[in-house]
């Protein structure tokens, strides 16, 4: 069964107040920031139940609400929103990731982590509340889709806005009990879009890093001859650990450190090579090949060829 509420019920003054209360209430606990002039803020809410999940149809004036840290940590059963967009934009932002939301697209947001949404034109949205224990799918795939944009380019997320908006819009379901059947429809639309969604987006990512290794050499190669250079920058440029940078590397067979000192050696030797004694001096081409220390230079090029930087030049040009 359908319940209605409206702001029409209420005096100017009051219309913000009972606004927070009801979503707070009946919805979700949400900081809500609404118009300074009271004439200017109204919403009409329609609210009802499909099995477990809850459908609320919102049109109201613009607002940014906001479920802060405190209110996701809150004792609240834990819930995946899908917001169906009916005229308009909206943004939904949590994870650290951002989308807009316009008809024809989904967005999902989970009441577990902090999010916030962007009604900067007005709302004219419905809200499925799902609990995530209905879902039966584990967090860390109901985290991959946050926040992300669910439409036109993937073939489940638009039969499923169609599907929502439908079902939001039916005349039949606002009069009387919404058949056991069409709730598990609808719950398992759900799981399809979340599915169909990760799927793409695991799919992304595996593609990244299956290149991942050849990225991070061919960035070695360009940033050779910087000083500042060190597994740890290398890490910190893709957006990864230490840790992480070893492991990728490891399969590519290549030990970073290790393979800095090696190439830079091979620079610097081949520069010698081309040098006479009257070109750049030893401690030039060291620092041009990311070495400042030309003592340690020296050591490690004797190590490694067998004899001093001015010994291999002096051979290479009597040669």
């Amino acid at each position: 069964m359908k319940t209605l509420w409206s702001t029409e019920a209420y005096a100017v003054g009051e219309r913000a107040e009972a606004i927070r209360e009801t979503i707070q209430g009946q919805v979700v606990p949400v900081r809500i920031a609404l118009p300074e002039r009271p004439e200017d803020v109204f919403c009409d809410v329609s609210l009802m139940d499909v099995g477990r999940i809850q459908l609320s149809t919102v049109r109201a004036n613009p607002a940014t609400v906001e479920r802060t840290p405190r209110l996701a940590s809150a004792d609240w059963e834990p819930c995946l929103f899908i917001s169906v967009q009916r005229a308009g934009t909206s943004g939904v932002v949590q994870d650290g990731r951002a989308v807009t939301v316009q008809p024809g697209t989904l967005a999902l947001y989970d009441t577990r982590r902090p999010y916030t949404l962007l009604f900067d034109s007005g709302v004219d949205t419905h809200f499925f509340r799902v609990p995530i224990a209905e879902l039966g799918l584990p967090d860390a795939v109901v985290g991959d889709v946050t926040a992300r944009p669910l439409g036109a380019d993937d073939p489940v997320a638009s039969v499923a806005w169609s599907y929502f908006s439908s079902l939001a819009a039916s005349s039949t379901l606002h009069v009387g009990p919404v058949p056991d059947q069409l709730a598990a429809t609808t719950l398992e639309m759900v799981r399809a879009v979340i599915a169909s969604a990760c799927d793409v987006h695991v799919a992304e990512r595996a593609a990244r890093e299956a290149t991942l290794g050849t990225r991070i050499v061919e960035y070695l190669r360009r940033h050779l001859a910087e000083p500042d250079l060190t597994p740890s920058s290398v890490a910190k440029a893709h957006h990864i650990s230490v840790r992480q940078l070893y492991t990728v590397l490891a399969r590519e067979g290549v030990s970073p450190g290790e393979w800095i000192r090696r190439h830079r050696l091979e620079g610097a030797r081949g520069d010698l090579a081309r040098q006479s004694a009257g070109g750049d001096t030893i401690a030039a081409v060291a620092r041009r090949w990311g070495f400042l220390d030309a003592s340690r230079f020296g050591r490690l090029f004797k190590e490694t060829y067998g004899m001093t930087p001015r010994e291999f030049r002096a051979r290479s040009h009597t040669r």
